[in-house]
């Protein structure tokens, strides 16, 4: 089975699949999202679910590697949908590089997807593994689960993020959203810690009003600062204000860099404290001096 690879999502813009020329544009254009996801999903009826995935599948395959600057992802519709088993087939046919899973509410269910992509990758010729997996935790049974699914995640190699809606699980659970996202802090702190115990990225919640850049920055913030690595979003004006959020300075990367050359120096691998620049560093600080170095190669790559 393939490893998946680290790569950096620190935004993941939403194209509807029924619109091909803008998931090509939005793959290849520069500075654009780290993902784009192809939505079979939400964005397209019922009565557009077959044309959709043809369109998406017709997209992907048209677009080499040295064409798309972006991460390809197409996001099928739910397992216990009509719609799920054939999204599945016709997103291995695309061979994306990831797929997202919406409305993850069980363990159960991340070993239900790795089945179908497993036999689904048999019949057509595919790699084993090479599609990674996005599972989003958007309702009441999904977050009220979500540290079992974290953990079910770090069972199985291709789930590699762990993604929060926060919207779906507001409507799930009967909250009324507002500017504060008081009434998600819980189910988005739970996703984040859930993430972190199947040891997967987590990437956070869209903002829903992209005309407003002011809050999307503040609430990037927000998430970046839970533990987020980056942010679900709808509008290509939201790129920037992310990235800038989502992406070390110049000074991070090298305190970071020199902090990591430091432990190295005093060897303190597997264990230990050593003194650096007045302060006391220990595990912790090196994990995230690590996140920050690996972030910021992996963006230089």
């Amino acid at each position: 089975m393939a490893e998946p690879s680290f790569r950096p999502r620190r935004s993941m813009m939403y194209t509807p699949a029924t619109q091909p020329d803008r998931v090509e544009k939005a793959l290849t254009m520069a500075e654009g999202p780290d993902i784009v996801v192809g939505d079979l999903e939400d964005a397209v009826g019922p009565e557009d679910k077959k044309q959709a995935r043809e369109a998406v599948q017709e997209t992907l395959a048209g677009l080499d590697e040295e064409g798309a600057e972006a991460e390809g992802c197409i996001r099928v519709n739910g397992i216990d949908t009509q719609w799920f088993m054939a999204d599945v087939e016709a997103a291995v046919q695309a061979e994306p590089d990831t797929i997202v899973v919406p409305k993850v509410e069980s363990p159960g269910q991340l070993r239900t997807v790795e089945g179908r992509l497993v036999t689904a990758e048999a019949e057509h010729d595919v790699e084993e593994g090479s599609i990674e997996v996005l599972a989003q935790l958007e309702t009441a049974p999904g977050v009220a689960h979500a540290l079992a699914i974290g953990e079910a995640a770090g069972t199985v190699d291709r789930v590699t993020a762990l993604v929060f809606g926060a919207e779906d699980f507001a409507a799930s659970v009967g909250a009324r959203r507002s500017r504060s996202n008081r009434e998600v802090l819980y189910a988005r702190s739970r996703v984040v810690l859930a993430a972190a115990l199947g040891e997967v990225q987590a990437i956070d919640q869209v903002h829903v009003d992209y005309e407003d850049l002011e809050a999307l920055r503040e609430e990037a913030i927000e998430g970046r600062d839970l533990g987020y690595v980056g942010k679900q979003i709808i509008h290509p004006d939201q790129i920037e204000p992310v990235h800038d959020v989502f992406t070390p300075d110049g000074d991070e990367i090298a305190e970071a860099r020199d902090l990591l050359a430091a432990v190295d120096e005093a060897d303190i691998e597997e264990g230990g404290v050593i003194a650096h620049e007045g302060r006391m560093i220990d595990r912790p600080l090196i994990q995230q001096a690590r996140r920050t170095v690996e972030l910021a190669d992996a963006l230089d790559g």
